[in-house]
């Protein structure tokens, strides 16, 4: 049975200008659930041409949980 991490993206938007737009970075927070409560698992400021479901699975191959399947879901 896959283990399920939930993920949240923000968008960054400059607003400095007369009209808002993208700038070019999302803030990916990845929460895990304990006792029916999120709890935070990692997160990381990417680029938003980075596969954000990738950069989550690359994050736990290099922090030991390589091993086991996850199924990441979006909120």
């Amino acid at each position: 049975m896959k283990k399920k991490l939930y993920y949240s993206v923000e968008l960054e938007i400059d607003s400095s200008g007369t009209e808002p737009f993208l700038a070019g970075m999302k803030t990916v927070n990845v929460y895990d659930i304990v006792n029916n409560k999120p709890e935070p698992f990692c997160d990381f400021d990417l680029s938003l041409e980075v596969n954000t479901k990738e950069e989550i699975q690359e994050y736990l191959i290099d922090n030991g949980y390589g091993d086991d399947d996850f199924e990441f879901i979006l909120l």
